[in-house]
């Protein structure tokens, strides 16, 4: 159950994925359910307080099954928040049953100790979503001032139980740039293996123009870059997800790999470019990466390997830029839920990474979970 990089060091990290699996297996995100306790500015689902909850008994016996058919075997639990549905550590259970690898994408700010305690007796590792180093930033971010301190003293709890994984993070014009050199020390004081930042990017809520305008711009993301940099050795991953590309080939694509599966069954090939097929600019219909629905069809093991290699099924690289570009066999072209969020069709060019696109011709920035 061993995950491995996406990028090595002589591409871009253009993925929105940290970490992958090896053919012939999968990972899956799975939204165990749809409401959230927080109102980020950024959220790709724009969770609210209400929504559907999958039920337990259908994850045991019928999720688990169709994802281990599917060969996968790491999961990630999302929402949502996933402290918002009451069964979740039934749910963490059931996947360790199963023998997949569990993580939890989380806020922190709901957990209790008797969780943390069985979290940590399950073997589960946890990622949590960490946005400045202040109330006035990741807390008005979230829609909760109190919810920095919430999160930051369960971060102490997750790693003094040996469970802490990672904290992901959206750099935003609310915080000092130095906030998140802060957040990288603290990072390293709780043994947290890796800090993954991107760009906000237009999906979801974050394609409000309101969330827009906290949008950090390439200079102040180069600088966030230096300041986080000097954290990085080989205890702390430093992942800079979509950050400003001046020379390097891009990473490849992941979905089919990394698939999700959405509260309403719904299986997707990747959840971005389902996130960048419901934008209004999208020229795609979300149905192009949706392969079939774990409550309604019992097959979704075959209908993931008829979907086939994506690579395969759509030519990423079918533009006149990419077709005379020296570095193109180096090159894995980029995102193509980046390239859909801009309103483009799979195979134009993601401008956003590209080193060669003349920097006047880029969109905005995009976003990138482990």
């Amino acid at each position: 159950m061993t995950a491995r990089p996406v990028i090595t060091g002589e591409q871009a990290a253009s993925c929105y994925f940290r970490t992958t699996v090896d053919h012939p297996h999968r990972k899956a995100l799975i939204q165990i359910c749809e409401p959230c306790n927080e109102t980020c500015k950024h959220c790709f689902v724009s969770a609210t307080k209400r929504g559907a909850y999958m039920p337990l008994e259908a994850i045991r016996t019928q999720l688990i099954p169709q994802l281990a058919a599917a060969r996968v075997n790491r999961v990630t639990l999302t929402g949502g928040e996933p402290f918002m549905h009451a069964d979740l550590i039934q749910i963490v259970a059931e996947f360790r049953a199963a023998e997949m690898g569990v993580g939890v994408c989380t806020n922190a700010t709901m957990v209790t100790p008797h969780q943390i305690h069985r979290l940590a007796e399950l073997d589960v590792h946890m990622n949590v979503s960490l946005d400045g180093f202040s109330p006035d930033s990741h807390g008005v971010f979230r829609g909760r001032r109190e919810g920095f301190q919430e999160t930051v003293d369960n971060v102490k709890e997750f790693a003094k139980a040996g469970i802490l994984q990672g904290l992901l993070c959206t750099p935003n014009n609310l915080a000092q740039d130095e906030e998140y050199g802060q957040l990288c020390a603290f990072a390293k004081e709780q043994g947290a293996k890796y800090v993954l930042m991107n760009p906000l990017g237009p999906m979801g809520r974050g394609a409000s123009r309101s969330s827009q305008k906290l949008r950090r711009p390439d200079d102040r993301m180069r600088h966030i870059r230096d300041l986080a940099m000097p954290f990085a050795d080989e205890d702390l991953d430093l992942t800079l997800i979509r950050f400003p590309n001046d020379s390097k080939p891009l990473a490849g694509c992941e979905a089919g790999t990394i698939i999700y599966v959405f509260a309403d069954g719904g299986v997707a090939i990747c959840p971005y470019l389902v996130f960048a097929a419901r934008t209004k600019v999208s020229q795609h219909p979300d149905t192009d990466f949706l392969v079939g629905n774990v409550w309604q069809h019992n097959d979704v093991a075959a209908r993931l390997d008829a979907y086939g290699r994506f690579s395969d099924r759509w030519d990423l690289g079918a533009n006149p830029t990419c077709g005379g570009c020296t570095m193109s066999d180096s090159c894995g072209k980029g995102c193509p839920a980046a390239v859909v969020a801009a309103g483009e069709r799979i195979g134009a060019v993601d401008t956003e990474q590209c080193p060669v696109v003349p920097k006047q011709t880029r969109v905005l920035p995009l976003v990138g979970v482990s």
